[in-house]
């Protein structure tokens, strides 16, 4: 039988961190994330999973667009036209996608260069300065790892660092938290081997752990005014290791909704 991952707990903790400033490029997270833990008398833990919304990290690297400056392609006017979307905006999606998957009124369902499936290139116009844009981050994987290197380096706790966004997903509506940037645990816990309450022995089960967390932390951060861009969860009894999100995303070949 395979040894277990992941030890359950009976309780987890969710902490909403307030106080941050509204970020700009070029912002210290790590030093903008301790001055809260310090207004609010709050300490790491060994084990503490800490939350990002991708919205901050796009922000303090510089990923927001004025759309005053975008030029729009043909196509992305052919687009607009289809999804009654602005074309600037779809323009940044274009430019943000790898593959366009599907397009509805609404939507615009697009791998994106990190590989992704996602409405709109994750593009959003939403808690940010009217007329930009914010895309996601250029490079989640490397800045969650970034992240915990330097809060684990002024803290002396292990920890680990999530970076969520909301997505959506297929045959379900609603968006919920989801993980694209994960260091310190594992993205996926491998179940297969283990038994269950009757002796069964599983075959086929992995569990999104990583997105668990993120869907857990969006309970607290919210979608809109409730100004939470950071989240500690705690009580996670998880092996540390390091991992990558591309674990948590099939290959084209294997994806069963493209």
């Amino acid at each position: 039988m395979k040894k277990k991952r992941f030890e359950f707990p009976d309780h987890l903790e969710i902490m909403g961190i307030t106080g941050l400033p509204e970020i700009k490029e070029g912002d210290d997270l790590t030093a903008l994330f301790f001055d809260a833990l310090e207004a609010e008398k709050v300490k790491l833990e060994d084990g503490d999973s800490v939350v990002f919304t991708s919205k901050i990290i796009s922000k303090s690297e510089g990923r927001v667009v004025d759309l005053f400056g975008v030029k729009v392609s043909v196509e992305a006017e052919r687009k607009a036209k289809e999804t009654a979307k602005d074309a600037k905006i779809v323009q940044l999606i274009l430019n943000e996608a790898k593959e366009i998957i599907r397009t509805t009124k609404e939507h615009i369902i697009v791998e994106t260069k990190h590989g992704f499936v996602c409405a709109n290139a994750g593009v959003d116009e939403s808690n940010v300065e009217e007329g930009k844009a914010v895309l996601l981050p250029d490079d989640p994987q490397r800045s969650a790892l970034r992240l915990k290197k330097e809060i684990e380096a002024r803290s002396g706790k292990e920890i680990s660092v999530l970076i969520s966004d909301s997505f959506g997903r297929a045959f379900r509506n609603g968006v919920l938290g989801t993980c694209i940037g994960v260091s310190g645990i594992p993205a996926i816990l491998d179940r297969r081997g283990e038994e269950d309450r009757f002796g069964k022995i599983a075959r086929i089960t992995k569990e999104a752990i990583a997105d668990e967390i993120c869907a857990a932390a969006n309970l607290v951060m919210g979608e809109f005014k409730e100004s939470m861009p950071i989240v500690i969860v705690r009580g996670l009894k998880l092996k540390r290791c390091e991992s990558a999100i591309k674990e948590v995303l099939f290959n084209k070949e294997d994806d069963l909704f493209r």
